[in-house]
């Protein structure tokens, strides 16, 4: 692996943080550190550690690189932007396209929020503020833990304890950048996670939801342990899933918990569905972001996406329980258009005329560490345990549900997935159920890398019906991993393979 060079641009002002990190090391930082705004109190503190979020999300290039997307068809009324859209679908090189939504931004927005995490802890450890401040050091931590999670995920090998130390992570940095020609490299994805997972252990005991006015647009306490019980689920802990899961919601009962979408959500008219999704009062959404992003106007409009007939098998057919899933859905411009109601884009405005299209992002909810448990309990052969789980989100998401004949059984899941394993069959309709909660939020492809899944993308000719061809990336296909942005190659770092 070769040794890769970094260098941040950071700009502290008015507390809060511009990091811009340039893989090159072309130049001097024009002005010592110490000339920046000091951050000399618990307050600013506080202020700074808010920037330690990634301002962009990677819905559009993971929603179109997963099996959740199909081809609408060059006749369709729907667009189609190579970089993020695309390109990601067909498994082709997007690195150079650095705009909002791609996965370059990703990547660069997500060193930012490393940036801002460590310029916390380096202003906690050199003024010493106390008690006071460990709630917010407890903050970054996780922040930092998560950015690098997240990094390593996309842009690196999928992460399996035995092939782990053979292939290149992505650059965990811990220092803030003060250092102008600071050399970091890739090391393997077993040091990531090492690293991750001492930042994590470190920092969740030091989480305080007293610390925030509105805890669920911070690490808050669920919010941490729905982090750990992902991170754990990658690493196969199980047992660390479960007792994680458990400290998400109070004496681990998810039943007040999770999105209401049948006796609640089904009677909002679209608008309303759209807005309350990711609201902060919503008991589902453990951990909100703002992020930078024009998904919220385009996530059903894209050629490359959500199809009526891919809709329709993956929501209402019937699923293991002998009923389909009830939540409403709508369409946009044609029926090929398809959209579940979760997203609405705002503007933030920097002047009168000036501004970005944001959506808020909820990174973390109630609905994936209940999913995390069920496997967890399947993998640990807690059988019945993992049933009760599938079993409480159906009654969450059936219409009419009826907890005798909807409920799922051990001869429902050995005829529905033909398979007499119980480990199997519950592993399999987790997967399926959280498929469709996920739907156009781009996690399945979480589940499709840990999975080791299949994906085939089909591309039309131009009559919008022949099939031209077939895309097939296999578990052991380097396009599963996003390519580094350009500026890698230039520092000198080797780029993802692609063969």
């Amino acid at each position: 692996m070769k040794i890769m060079r970094l260098i941040y641009k950071i700009h502290i002002i008015a507390l809060s943080v511009s990091s811009l990190l340039f893989l090159g090391c072309e130049k001097f930082l024009e002005q010592e550190p110490d000339m920046r705004t000091t951050i000399n109190s618990v307050e600013k503190v506080k202020a700074l550690v808010a920037s330690a979020y990634a301002t962009a999300n990677y819905y559009t290039f993971t929603e179109a690189a997963s099996d959740n997307s199909d081809d609408k068809g060059p006749l369709a009324p729907s667009i189609q932007l190579y970089g993020i859209n695309q390109g990601p679908y067909m498994f082709e090189e997007t690195t150079e396209e650095t705009s909002t939504d791609s996965p370059s931004s990703y990547w660069n927005k997500s060193y930012e929020a490393i940036a801002a995490a460590n310029h916390t802890l380096r202003a906690i450890e050199e003024n010493n503020f106390g008690i006071e401040a460990l709630p917010y050091k407890g903050e970054a931590l996780l922040c930092r833990a998560y950015a690098h999670f997240m990094l390593v995920t996309l842009f690196a090998h999928a992460y399996d304890p035995v092939t782990a130390m053979n292939y290149p992570g992505v650059p965990y940095v811990t220092e803030p950048g003060n250092v102008v020609q600071a050399q970091y490299d890739r090391k393997t994805v077993a040091y990531v996670y090492d690293m991750i997972e001492k930042d994590l252990e470190e920092g969740l005991p030091l989480i305080s939801d007293a610390a925030y006015e509105v805890p669920r647009f911070h690490f808050n306490v669920a919010a941490a342990h729905a982090f750990a019980a992902r991170f754990y689920l990658f690493k196969r802990a199980y047992d660390k899933v479960i007792d994680h899961a458990n400290k998400v919601v109070p004496a681990g009962n998810y039943s007040n918990s999770l999105r209401e979408w049948i006796s609640v959500y089904n009677g909002w008219e679209t608008e309303t569905m759209r807005t309350n999704y990711t609201r902060s009062n919503e008991p589902a959404n453990l951990l909100l972001a703002q992020t930078t992003s024009w998904w919220g106007r385009r996530y059903y409009y894209y050629r490359f996406g959500l199809t009526f007939n891919l809709n329709r098998n993956l929501m209402g057919v019937a699923n293991v329980t002998g009923k389909a899933w009830g939540q409403k859905t709508s369409s946009y411009s044609s029926s090929t258009n398809i959209r579940h109601n979760k997203f609405d884009e705002f503007r933030v405005y920097s002047t009168a005329t000036t501004f970005n299209n944001r959506i808020m992002a909820s990174l973390f909810s109630t609905e994936e560490a209940l999913f995390n448990r069920a496997e967890a309990y399947a993998n640990l052969e807690q059988y019945d345990k993992a049933l009760d789980d599938l079993n409480l989100y159906a009654s969450k998401r059936i219409t009419n549900y009826n907890s005798t004949s909807d409920k799922v059984t051990y001869a429902k899941l050995e005829s529905f997935y033909n398979t007499a394993d119980p480990k199997e069959g519950i592993v399999k309709a987790v997967l399926d159920f959280k498929r469709a909660e996920f739907i156009q939020e781009g996690l399945r492809w979480l589940d499709i890398l840990r999975h080791k899944i299949t994906v085939e993308h089909k591309v039309l000719d131009t009559d919008g019906l022949t099939v031209l061809r077939t895309i097939t990336v296999g578990p052991d296909d380097p396009r599963r991993m996003f390519q580094l942005p350009p500026e890698v190659t230039l520092a000198g770092i080797e780029q993802n393979p692609r063969n």
